[in-house]
């Protein structure tokens, strides 16, 4: 992997986190979600519950073993001190920059929510300042992440690292086995709660990122039918969330190796496209930093202002995600492209 970018890596992780957008946008749609959300759509259905249950189970999971692939190329290039720097450029400066704008987006669509009848009384937050991270929680996590893998690599050369190259799957089997503990005995993982990183949260991410990490010495060693547990994973997925099981500990369990196939599938497909660029992505490879720092108060802001029209709930829910879309990717055409913020957010 020394020295070349990965096309299908680079749309796989785009596509993950265009998927936190997909995701965020079914929260207005949610049966009962009054008490815990700004705005609950009377239109709301069943279906947005599986949906989000399914999206939330595996998108994050298959970004940070995406992370941990890119970490260990990241690592082959710089030396542990600069790597770590370059990491908390790209993590840390634009958390720090985005959070206090989220907050003050967040205190406005609430306040617009409420003034417009529209929020349940409820919910707990109502319109006061909620000074946790949001969305924004999976910069800090990460950070924690390449920060161990860097003083790993400054401990142990990275050259003389053992890969998953003899056996990915056996890997991957013992990281599944401990995150599964893990999330079974802490039950659901709140990171977006807490600006101290959640160490459940640091744990169970820290699995995958650390399985990244192996593979990223061996990108060829999964087998090619690897990538039929992708379609296994999300059947294991729909399974455990149409059920309503994701509260208890065996459907926890489940969870997980739904999180794992998918991943392992995932990863399979997207290094099967090699180091080619892949034509169709490069649009929104360049845009995802962007586009996931933003998209937030913008999902939100669109839940509130469809919440009174008269159409159901699955045609505001799609207005909802492409109205987010254009104007995230409006915004970083007009206002990052071409600029001095590219090497910042990922983009070329």
């Amino acid at each position: 992997m020394r020295g070349q970018r990965l096309g299908g890596l680079d749309a796989l992780r785009a596509l993950a986190m265009a998927l936190g957008l997909a995701y965020h946008a079914t929260t207005a749609y949610l049966p009962g979600v009054g008490p815990w959300y700004l705005v609950a759509d009377a239109d709301g259905s069943e279906g947005f519950r599986v949906l989000a249950g399914v999206l939330h189970a595996v998108r994050m999971p298959v970004f940070f073993a995406l992370a941990g692939v890119f970490a260990h190329l990241g690592l082959t290039r710089r030396a542990p001190g600069a790597f770590a720097v370059d990491r908390a450029r790209r993590l840390l400066v634009p958390l720090a920059v985005a959070l206090p704008l989220t907050w003050a987006a967040d205190v406005a669509v609430r306040t617009w929510s409420w003034r417009q009848g529209l929020m349940d009384p409820a919910y707990a937050p109502g319109t006061a300042p909620r000074w946790v991270p949001l969305h924004l929680w999976f910069l800090e996590v990460l950070f924690v992440c390449c920060l161990a893998a860097a003083a790993l690599a400054r401990a142990w050369p990275v050259a003389r690292w053992p890969s998953a190259r003899a056996s990915p799957l056996g890997v991957a089997a013992g990281a599944g086995l401990l995150t599964t503990l893990v999330a079974v005995g802490h039950g659901e993982l709140r990171p977006d709660l807490s600006l101290w990183p959640e160490g459940a949260s640091l744990a169970v991410y820290g699995g995958f990122f650390a399985f990244g990490l192996a593979l990223g010495a061996a990108p060829g060693a999964l087998p090619a039918w690897v990538r039929w547990l992708l379609p296994l994973g999300l059947a294991v997925a729909l399974v455990v969330h149409t059920r309503h099981l994701q509260w208890e500990p065996p459907g926890l369990a489940l969870d997980l190796a739904a999180a794992w196939l998918v991943t392992l599938g995932a990863l399979a497909l997207a290094l099967a496209a090699g180091p080619r660029e892949l034509p169709w992505a490069r649009p929104l490879v360049e845009a995802a930093y962007w586009v996931y720092l933003v998209h937030y108060p913008l999902v939100m802001a669109l839940q509130v202002a469809l919440a009174p029209a008269p159409l159901p709930a699955l045609a505001k829910y799609l207005a909802v995600v492409a109205g987010a879309l254009a104007v995230s990717f409006g915004s970083y055409r007009a206002l990052v492209r071409g600029t001095r913020l590219v090497p910042w957010l990922g983009g070329r």
